[in-house]
């Protein structure tokens, strides 16, 4: 995909969660915004330590229990040392991404999620991921996650933050 089409899908993707946002009533208080460490891993390099940072709006809910978030973000792997044919080789994957996350609160304070979405930078293609988020109070939330995108395998620590 070219950088001219990842530039148009973004901006279609944002246009239609903005869309849904104003059409629900746009309330800044659902905003927030997060980041945390990564443990990524791909098929014939030793495991790399990444950063991701993202902001997403929280959607009313659909139903008890069950919300559903827009997020966007950029996510860095760190780098991944292989060794082909005797000669070391760092390699990392970076980028922008998008994704739909499902909420379902198990207890007062434990959630699990799943989240679907896609992946415009070095690894793109479809993205896949579940785990579980605990609120620490209305403002703070932890997340521990498993993300599966087209190479790259991660495991992320997340701390969500919402600032109003």
């Amino acid at each position: 995909m070219s950088k001219v089409s990842r530039f148009i899908a973004v901006a279609l993707i944002a246009t239609g969660l903005c869309s849904v946002a104003a059409a629900q009533g746009f309330d800044n208080r659902r905003l927030f915004f997060g980041g945390g460490l990564g443990l990524n891993s791909v098929s014939g390099a030793d495991d790399a330590t990444g950063y991701q940072l993202f902001g997403g709006y929280n959607f009313p809910d659909l139903a008890p229990k069950f919300s559903i978030d827009a997020e966007a973000g950029y996510m860095d792997t760190g780098n991944f040392k292989a060794t082909v044919g005797g000669v070391s080789v760092e390699s990392k994957a970076k980028g922008i991404w998008g994704a739909g996350v499902a909420r379902y609160m198990a207890t007062p304070n434990v959630e699990l999620l799943g989240r679907v979405g896609y992946d415009f930078g070095d690894d793109d293609g479809l993205l896949f991921g579940i785990g579980a988020g605990y609120i620490v109070n209305k403002n703070l939330k932890l997340r521990l996650e498993f993300v599966e995108r087209e190479d790259v395998s991660s495991i992320q620590f997340n701390v969500v933050f919402y600032p109003w």
